[in-house]
């Protein structure tokens, strides 16, 4: 009896493993459609590194200068008028120094607006380039991520472990500086 109860368990072992395995295999297979092949980029890196976007950087920079050696001579030029204005006010009428006093700050009034208006102009300009730069930046990635037949892509600071073979950092990189090695900067102060 103990040796047919053991054949039992041995039969209904092989049958219930054999119904199992098949079971087992078919989840192994994984389907394509909702298997993620992930690659990762370091995408504020690429931002702040790449030749264009350090070139941007320069050429706000010369404007930024530009724009402050401006400024500070018209600062300078307020400061003059204001200083003979109080030397004046004690030679001219009431009326007449209230005019100029009016005058004056109005003078000031437009030239903090003209000063708003060059950090709009440097804020937009900057604005734009990383716009263009994101853009084909965007485009690099789409396309390796093609070649790559990734899924999903991810910023790297999205992710906090990963294999090297996912991260695409440099190879991204590489081309971006190909594709894009500049960007003119447009510098909008008409508006």
């Amino acid at each position: 009896m103990k040796k047919s109860f053991q054949k039992i368990l041995v039969a209904s072992a092989l049958v219930f493993g054999a119904a199992i395995v098949p079971q087992a295999q078919a989840q192994e297979t994984p389907n394509p459609e909702t298997v993620a092949s992930v690659m990762i980029v370091d995408y504020a890196g690429i931002m702040r590194e790449a030749s264009a976007m350090q070139d941007v950087k320069k050429q706000i920079r010369e404007r930024q200068v530009t724009y402050q050696q401006d400024i500070e001579t018209r600062q300078q030029a307020l400061r003059e008028e204001e200083k003979q204005l109080a030397q004046q006010r004690t030679l001219l009428a009431a009326d007449v120094y209230q005019e100029k006093q009016k005058q004056f700050q109005q003078k000031v009034a437009a030239f903090q607006k003209f000063a708003q208006g060059r950090s709009r102009v440097l804020d937009q300009a900057l604005a734009e380039s990383q716009a263009t730069f994101q853009k084909a930046l965007n485009e690099v990635i789409a396309g390796l991520a093609e070649e790559r037949r990734a899924t999903l892509v991810l910023h790297q600071a999205q992710v906090i472990i990963f294999a090297n073979a996912m991260n695409a950092s440099k190879e991204v990189f590489d081309r971006i500086n190909k594709k894009v090695p500049t960007i003119k900067v447009e510098f909008k102060e008409g508006s």
